[in-house]
């Protein structure tokens, strides 16, 4: 390569790479916008024996974008549903509706609902359209409400995924310490044969509480489940919740528990030898008819259950007859 050429070369470079070097930085793609968001959230709480429990939605109130999803999953023992209405509509009265309803969207115009869900489903709803809408637990209302603000695709979010993960375990943890606290309002002598069907703050005169007991209880204990009464001695259960309807259902002695309808009517008469399915039918979160009384004529060691939180939380007590 002679001189000449290495000069030529040498000029190629100063006034060509500067180019390049310009062309390259020009042409850096700018960072892509962020995509729709992928919000958790929680729905219940409760303690792992299924006793205490917290009823709401946490956190129970989001603000997302349009087309962001929410993923909620159920964190309690208890079942519960995620159901939005046609904006403008609620729940009707008279039993809900515990069916699934609608497909993965939302926009403010139809029913969705994900049905009765028990411990650990998830379910995921994307949101269609700007609006304010609200989110039901039809199983428990009217304590068991959320609001969800739906922005604009592209405006800022108020709020980030770490701070409503702390607001729902904070407002979770004080529903649980509520229910325990609860206990303490036991309002019948402890050992006796008064028993509450279930316990809520302020008891069942009080208004309906995002927090509850689901055991039969004789004393201020969640454990105090067992009652001793003489042949012939009668047990009266109440209910003490303002939020949970209750069972009090005994099967037929030594035999496997029969398969009821938990909502079904009362079964049998106002003694228990045993011998036959007993049970009280559905015991309403409301003062007066909320009580249930039974004799037991034989003696014996008799486990009951209430049908709609038996299974799922472990509602289940004993009597012993001496």
């Amino acid at each position: 390569m002679t001189l000449r050429t290495l000069w030529h070369l040498a000029l190629a470079f100063v006034f060509i790479s500067p180019i390049v070097a310009c062309s390259t930085s020009s042409t850096t793609p700018p960072p892509a916008p962020p995509g729709p968001m992928l919000w958790a959230a929680n729905v219940g709480a409760s303690t792992s024996d299924g006793a205490l429990q917290g009823l709401n939605f946490y956190p129970s109130n989001m603000t997302i974008d349009v087309g962001d999803t929410i993923a909620w999953t159920i964190a309690s023992t208890n079942p519960h549903t995620i159901s939005l209405f046609p904006t403008g509509q609620g729940p009707a009265p008279g039993p809900p509706d515990l069916a699934p309803h609608g497909g993965s969207t939302y926009d403010g115009t139809t029913l969705t609902s994900s049905g009765l869900a028990p411990k650990t489903t998830v379910y995921k709803l994307t949101f269609t359209k700007a609006g304010i809408y609200k989110v039901y637990c039809l199983i428990h209302q009217p304590e068991m409400l959320g609001t969800i603000t739906v922005q604009v695709a592209g405006t800022p979010y108020p709020t980030t995924q770490t701070q409503y993960q702390t607001q729902g375990a904070a407002a979770s943890a004080t529903d649980i310490a509520n229910a325990n606290s609860s206990l303490a309002q036991f309002p019948f002598p402890s050992g006796g044969t008064q028993v509450a069907a279930g316990i809520a703050p302020g008891l069942v005169a009080g208004p309906p509480s995002n927090s509850t007991v689901l055991r039969f209880i004789n004393g201020p204990m969640a454990t105090a489940s067992t009652v001793t009464v003489s042949v012939g001695g009668t047990v009266t259960w109440a209910n003490e919740s303002n939020n949970e309807p209750h069972t009090v259902t005994f099967g037929i002695a030594g035999q496997p528990f029969p398969t009821l309808n938990p909502f079904g009517p009362k079964i049998g008469g106002s003694t228990y030898d045993g011998t036959a399915i007993t049970s009280s039918g559905v015991i309403p979160p409301v003062p007066g008819p909320n009580t249930y009384s039974l004799t037991f004529t034989k003696a014996g060691t008799y486990t009951y259950r209430c049908l709609i939180h038996d299974d799922d939380s472990g509602m289940i007590g004993t009597v012993i007859v001496q």
